[in-house]
């Protein structure tokens, strides 16, 4: 039993002091040998502009109405998603567009049919 095992094909670590460049020409290599605080940096900003695509194209371009109520799919779902961007950066206006997509939300369920199921 003592005999298996998965070979390490990772490569030796470079601590993050050295300059490290990437040998081979994949785009993942070159952004895991960016040092860490570069690293976050950068993903953090390429999930804020995600985050801005989303709420402009399920938000903002259906002029603010609600028409799928759902957490995974509809405006919920956009709402979590800037609620849990409030909490990455501090910015009050994430929160704010939360609560207004919130709002809506309850206001077009008030006389629907999924809210009298319920």
């Amino acid at each position: 039993m003592a005999d298996r095992f998965f070979p390490n094909e990772m490569p030796a670590y470079i601590p993050e002091t050295q300059s490290a460049t990437a040998t081979t020409d994949d785009s993942l290599t070159k952004l895991l040998h960016l040092p860490l605080n570069i690293l976050s940096d950068r993903l953090k900003k390429d999930a804020l502009d995600i985050k801005h695509t989303v709420v402009k194209e399920s938000w903002l371009a259906l002029g603010k109405r609600v028409r799928d109520f759902s957490l995974y799919t509809g405006a919920l779902g956009t709402a979590f998603l800037l609620f849990k961007a409030y909490q990455v950066t501090g910015d009050r206006s994430d929160l704010d567009v939360s609560a207004d997509i919130i709002k809506a939300c309850e206001t077009a369920l008030q006389g629907s049919r999924v809210l009298q199921v319920m």
